[in-house]
């Protein structure tokens, strides 16, 4: 094996399972740490400081989405990479770093226009000058993802998130306004560049000899980028323009925690597929036994997420935020819901992606943000912000359906297993939904929160298993999860 090469992959299910476990624990270690943050710092902060940084970052992904050409991706996408493609691919990275810093310095006026907020220009222009900084970073840790060495991200993310916090508290008790987050996320920056070098032996060098070959994978990857920014970051451009600095800090924070379960396991589960599937290329009827079996086990715990969030929303808002912070309770029950959309085709994707078919995959963003912008012409005059939510729910859902209808046609993927992947969550997750918006225990938001985390958690357990076993036991999650119990349970009898 070439020092570049990928280690094979002798058993997917092993090693899904593996990179799986990894990326959920670095995913939730990295949002559990933000999210006891945000809990702290609601009570120092205001949602106005929030919705200024909030709006900055709207202008930093747009710059990024039309320059961000995707090259570790399409380093992960070439099979073996030499030093000169590797090298070239970390050279092409920085030339982006540069341009989309001074592409962001110089729309920073015009951004505070916009959004008729000044504070804006500043953030902006702070931000610009880490993303140059970042665009240096370490390509070896894209090559440590494609080698399936997830212990190495999850190092760099756990701390690199557990700096940005402590700087963001530190600083939070001394501005006491939206100055502290733009302290945290550029000690991110400082810290996350540091460690891309200090867990990762690879050391790049300035070369353009591939850049061509990597362009030719990574335009694509360009094209659907700009759609997905386009379509999942258009609501909150809407609602920045038409929402003053507080009602949108209200909004993004309560999108932020409604899309926060399903947000950060639908990804976590999915990114370990990636690396793996393009080690089966050829042997596709391996590879969509791993995406399926993907796709159940992200269903069976990404939809009930989503349902049972949606269904405590009151009390989830104030215990995390406080008082001050209910408002966004409408918002974090919404976008709980978007976020069990969005998430219903994640393996899908990817599959499509290994296999090449990234045109198709365009196509169907660019048509899922034309019927999110028809939707949204529709329903936002008469309903604001509530009615951009509902646009992006309807025009999820379209996504979801012609997604599995195109790996139907490209890839021969069976609709019926696919949809059978969604049917029992989805029907147990109505079920909760409908018991845990029936009742009321105590207006004690904490423990009204725990017991109906309780209630739900051990009826969408019976429930999945119950399903499970009158479904002939198919292939999932259930099955990973009593051979564990099982393991569990044998050493504490021979204990």
């Amino acid at each position: 094996m070439t020092p570049h090469s990928a280690p094979p992959v002798k058993d997917a299910k092993a090693s899904l399972v593996t990179g799986a476990l990894w990326s959920l624990g670095m995913r939730w270690s990295v949002k559990s740490i933000g999210l006891i943050s945000t809990a702290i710092l609601a009570r120092f902060l205001a949602p106005q400081d929030y919705g200024v940084v909030a709006l900055a970052f709207l202008v930093v992904g747009l710059v990024e989405a039309f320059l961000n050409a995707g090259s570790n991706q399409a380093l992960v996408r070439i099979g073996n990479p030499n030093t000169e493609q590797i090298n070239s691919a970390w050279t092409l990275r920085a030339i982006q770093g540069i341009v989309m810093a001074c592409v962001l310095a110089g729309l920073a006026p015009l951004a505070a226009t916009y959004f008729t907020e000044p504070r804006v220009q500043n953030v902006l222009w702070i931000v610009s000058a880490g993303m140059a900084f970042m665009g240096f970073s370490n390509i070896g840790m894209a090559l440590a993802y494609r080698d399936l060495q997830f212990g190495v991200e999850y190092r760099s993310a756990v701390f690199t998130k557990l700096a940005s916090v402590l700087v963001t508290l530190a600083t939070a008790l001394y501005f006491g306004d939206y100055r502290a987050l733009v302290c945290g996320i550029l000690a991110g920056y400082v810290i996350e560049f540091l460690l891309s070098y200090r867990l990762h032996p690879y050391r790049p060098r300035w070369c353009v000899t591939a850049i061509p070959e990597i362009w030719q994978i990574s335009k694509w990857l360009l094209i659907t980028g700009i759609g997905n920014f386009v379509l999942k970051r258009t609501d909150q451009i809407i609602a920045g323009r038409i929402a003053n600095t507080r009602d949108y800090g209200l909004f993004t924070v309560g999108a932020d925690i409604g899309q926060l379960p399903t947000g950060e396991l639908g990804p976590t589960l999915s990114r370990p597929l990636f690396p793996i599937l393009a080690s089966m290329q050829g042997d596709w009827e391996r590879a969509k036994s791993a995406t399926l079996r993907t796709l159940a086990t992200v269903n069976t715990l990404t939809i009930p997420m989503g349902f049972g969030l949606a269904a405590v929303s009151q009390e989830a808002t104030l215990v995390l935020l406080g008082h001050q912070w209910l408002e966004a309770a409408p918002f974090v029950a919404g976008f709980a819901m978007i976020g069990v959309v969005q998430y219903l085709t994640g393996p899908l994707n990817t599959l499509m992606n290994v296999a090449g078919h990234v045109k198709v995959q365009s196509k169907i963003v660019w048509i899922e943000f034309m019927a999110f912008a028809a939707l949204s012409l529709l329903l936002t005059p008469r309903y604001s912000l509530q009615g951009l939510m509902a646009a992006r729910l309807l025009s999820g859902l379209l996504h979801a359906a012609l997604m599995i209808f195109a790996t139907r046609r490209h890839m021969a993927l069976p609709v019926r297993h696919a949809i059978m992947s969604y049917t029992r969550p989805l029907v147990g997750s109505l079920i909760m939904y409908g018991i845990l918006t029936s009742f009321t225990v105590t207006t004690m938001a904490g423990l009204e929160l725990t017991i109906k985390f309780f209630v739900g958690s051990v009826f969408y357990a019976c429930w999945i298993l119950g399903t499970w076993v009158l479904a002939r036991k198919p292939d999932g999650i259930e099955p990973m999860i009593l051979a564990a119990l099982g393991r569990v349970l044998a050493r504490r009898r021979n204990a």
